[in-house]
């Protein structure tokens, strides 16, 4: 399992529009409106790292308002 942090700029008022449109898809686990130097953070789980490029590529970046992305591979987490 590949699992990663998206963190996403929209254009000016999207957020919830945005979020809207990536919580339907299924790779998404969460997904956070936040403050700070991005709009929206999004926690996505694949199987494999290709499907996560997919998703990312193909998916999340093609969703209209959505103006750029940073993506951070979780390499071991620790949930309490």
């Amino acid at each position: 399992m590949v699992e990663a942090f998206v963190f996403i700029n929209t254009e000016i008022g999207a957020e919830d529009e945005v979020m809207e449109a990536l919580i339907k898809m299924p790779e998404i686990k969460e997904a956070l409106i936040v403050y700070g130097p991005y709009d929206l953070v999004v926690k996505v789980s694949t199987d494999t790292a290709e499907n996560l490029r997919k998703l990312i590529s193909e998916k999340i970046r093609k969703l209209p308002k959505i103006k750029s992305t940073t993506t951070l591979i979780i390499a071991k987490s620790i949930v309490k």
